[in-house]
This record gives C-alpha cells, sequence and structure tokens, in this order.
C-alpha cells in the first residue's frame, strides 16, 4: 500500500507525522510539506516532527499532482480547510483516478463545525480523536458523505491514579500559548501577567512560555498581540519567566505542570502524567474552543497558576474524550477497507450530495481568494502568469511606434 501525506502548517505537520506513523511498517509512506501561504520554517518543521520522521521534503502543488499520478493508494490532507478546497478543484479534479482521500483537524474539534467540513465535502474518510468527535460529527452530518476514523491525539498511555503517584516534580510550569484565545489583547495581558505574578512568587520555579513560532514565522491561524511582544510592553520581567521554542514533549519532561486555554497540549500533557490546568477566567465554551474540558476537572482560575495549583483528570472523563483505547483506533481499517474496494469507494462517492459549484465571474474571482488563501506568496503559477503578462506588455510597448507630441515625424 502506497501513501502520501500532505502537510501544510507547523500544527498540521506535527499531526501529519503522528498519523503517518500509524501506518503500518510495511507500507510506503512519504511525508511533504506543500509549499502555500504559511509555509512552516525550517525550525518550525524541527519542532514540528521532533525526530519521529526521517525526512520531510517542502514540494509545490505540481509536485504534489506529480506524486498522486504516479500512484497513491491513499492521501491523507493534513492541511488548512482552503489548501484542500485547492487541492481538489486541481490536483484532485480527475475522480476517477483519485485515491482514497482523508483528512482531519489537528487539535480538538468539538464540537465539529460546518466550516470544517464544509471545506472537507469531497473527502473519503474524516479522522476524528474522540468517540464524542465522532458522534457529533456523524449528527452534523447526516447524509453519509463520508467515513469517520477515530484516531488518537496522544497516546494514552497506562495512568496510575492522582494518589499512586510517587515522582515528585521540581520542574518547569509550561504555558502553551494559542493565536486565537483569549480573543482581546486585554485578556491577553491578564494572563500575562498572572504569569509574571506567578514567577515572582514562585522565583525557584521556571515559568516557560512555549512559543510555536517567531514574529516573522507563519502560524495555521494569524497571531495577535502575541506574548513576547506584550512581554516587551510589560517592562522588567523575573529573571525565571522565559520564552523557549522546541518540541514540547522535551519540556513535558519532568515538568511540573501545563497550562493552557484550550490547547491541545493539554491532551499531550496528560498522557506524560503532567498535572495540568485549563484557564476558565476568560470562559470554557465554544468560542474558547475549550468546552470539551467542561466536566474534565482540568478547569481553573488564573488565582491556581499563581499558587501553582494543578490538577488531575477525572477518570470518567478520559475514556469519552481523547484517551479511548487503543485498539478503538480505526481510521487506518477505515481507508484501508476502501483501498481494496473500489465499489465501496465508488457508492460512497455517489451518496455524496454533488457539490453546487458557482459559475462565472463570482466563481472566478472565488476561486482567485481560495487559491490565494491557500498558497499566498508560494503560488509559483501566479508568478509565472504575472512574469508572462509583463513581458507581453513590454513586447507591446516595444513593438509600438513611437511618436512625437508635436506630430507625426517625417
Amino acid at each position: 500500500m502506497k501513501a502520501l501525506v500532505v502537510a501544510d502548517s507547523d500544527s498540521y505537520l506535527k499531526w501529519a507525522v503522528s498519523r503517518a506513523l500509524d501506518l503500518p511498517a510495511s507500507w510506503d509512506v512519504e511525508v511533504v510539506v506543500v509549499a502555500n501561504a504559511v509555509t512552516p520554517s525550517p525550525q518550525q518543521r524541527h519542532d514540528a516532527v521532533a525526530g519521529r520522521w526521517p525526512e520531510v521534503a517542502v514540494v509545490d502543488v505540481q509536485d504534489v499532482g506529480r506524486r498522486v499520478s504516479s500512484g497513491v493508494d491513499i492521501l491523507l490532507l493534513a492541511c488548512r480547510g482552503p489548501l484542500i478546497g485547492h487541492l481538489f478543484s486541481t490536483v484532485l479534479a480527475d475522480a476517477s483516478r483519485r485515491p482514497v482521500v482523508a483528512a482531519g483537524i489537528p487539535g480538538l474539534w468539538f464540537p465539529p463545525t460546518e466550516r470544517g467540513l464544509a471545506f472537507r465535502a469531497e473527502v473519503d474518510v474524516m479522522i476524528v480523536h474522540s468517540e464524542r468527535e465522532r458522534d457529533a460529527g456523524r449528527a452534523l452530518v447526516r447524509h453519509g458523505a463520508h467515513q469517520w476514523g477515530l484516531a488518537s491525539l496522544a497516546v494514552a498511555t497506562a495512568r496510575p491514579a492522582p494518589a499512586e503517584r510517587t515522582d515528585a516534580r521540581d520542574g518547569a510550569l509550561v504555558f502553551a500559548p494559542q493565536a486565537l484565545v483569549p480573543r482581546t489583547v486585554a485578556d491577553r495581558r491578564r494572563l500575562l501577567d498572572a504569569l509574571i505574578d506567578t514567577a515572582r512568587a514562585h522565583p525557584d520555579v521556571p515559568v516557560v512560555i512555549k512559543l510555536r513560532g517567531g514574529e516573522d514565522e507563519a502560524q495555521t491561524h494569524r497571531e495577535f498581540a502575541s506574548f513576547p511582544q506584550l512581554a516587551d510592553e510589560a517592562g522588567p520581567l523575573p529573571a525565571n519567566l522565559q520564552f523557549a521554542r522546541g518540541a514540547l514533549a522535551d519540556h513535558l519532561d519532568g515538568a511540573l505542570g501545563l497550562v493552557t486555554v484550550s490547547s491541545t497540549a493539554a491532551l499531550e500533557a496528560i498522557a506524560a502524567r503532567v498535572p495540568t490546568l485549563i484557564i476558565g477566567d476568560f470562559g470554557v465554551d465554544e468560542e474558547n474552543l475549550n468546552i470539551v474540558f467542561a466536566g474534565s476537572g482540568l478547569v481553573g482560575t488564573l488565582d491556581d497558576v499563581r499558587a501553582l495549583r494543578l490538577f488531575e483528570p477525572h477518570q470518567e472523563w478520559l475514556a469519552a474524550n481523547y484517551f479511548h483505547d487503543a485498539q478503538a483506533s480505526d481510521w487506518v481499517a477505515t481507508v484501508e477497507a476502501l483501498a481494496v474496494d473500489p465499489a465501496a469507494r465508488e457508492r460512497l462517492r455517489r451518496e455524496r450530495p454533488a457539490l453546487q459549484r458557482a459559475r462565472g465571474t463570482r466563481a472566478v474571482l472565488a476561486r482567485a481568494r481560495r487559491r490565494a488563501q491557500a498558497l499566498g506568496a508560494a503560488d509559483v503559477w501566479w508568478r509565472r502568469a504575472a512574469m508572462s503578462a509583463l513581458r507581453g506588455v513590454s513586447a507591446v510597448v516595444r513593438r509600438t511606434p513611437q511618436t512625437s507630441d508635436t506630430g507625426p515625424s517625417s
């Protein structure tokens, strides 16, 4: 079986490698990053891969097309919605020859969103990460447009009960920031102030703000009011408040605890048996992307952060929310079954409602906008087209007879 895994941003690349590692060792699997509007930098790629995959090349859309045309059984699109839409309208336009296509969201996706599903309306298998997400997704898409495969966002290792823990921790308090939440500058300042207070109150505890990128590096979601920017405005910082890069797993090793508003980092911390705190001061709801943590036992306050009060999850919450038994993860079996059964694949695609594609000028503009969102400055085709147009204009100018302002020349 031959599989191609295509990623675009730093968070999708991290997820892409995790899913590639789910595939059987006997398969021929390649992971690539497609050059696009949010291509991760070499440092971001290094941190996302974290030594788990031998090589991840950066290729353009045409290279993806050539790889698919060479014969791929399974194509996993670990990409943002606009790029998935662009790939379906170009590389995957010939449905009769396309492989089984799977896609998913690389983080907490509860409840699933209609927008996320709309971008992925043409995929064969949607990958989700909990039974709760799968049930909610099926309820949202009632017409059987997809099959639903279950994967794991974090390896659910055997966890001792809190009372049985004997590994006293004296490491860092790690904060995992996000681009989208908190959603206001004032709230982001409140959060940073709490971290500063914590560092001052506990000078022997490193307080680490773990960054996913620098100011000049693209991320899956554009960040506003980044914590380094806010820190510059806050004046002198405690010596034990640090900004750091690198793989999250390295920071969690021996950590005192992890703090976040809603990051998937919380799941990695739980799997690593690191006490965790979900900051609830800004809300525990869909807007803050953390409603799934309601009832988890992990929700606390900024005052809990200041006091270094960290939590263990309720055991009953784990199984329904991302820590299902490893045997329940079935996305690989789902895509493999479709790959070896063309008739089942064709039935699935026939059941999918035909997309109503817009036509005319508005459709052209919509496709151009989606292409720009997907590829940005990495759009080689548009650059070539623009250069060709400029060359054409220059040629016309050179061929046009020059005239004088005072009349025809003699």
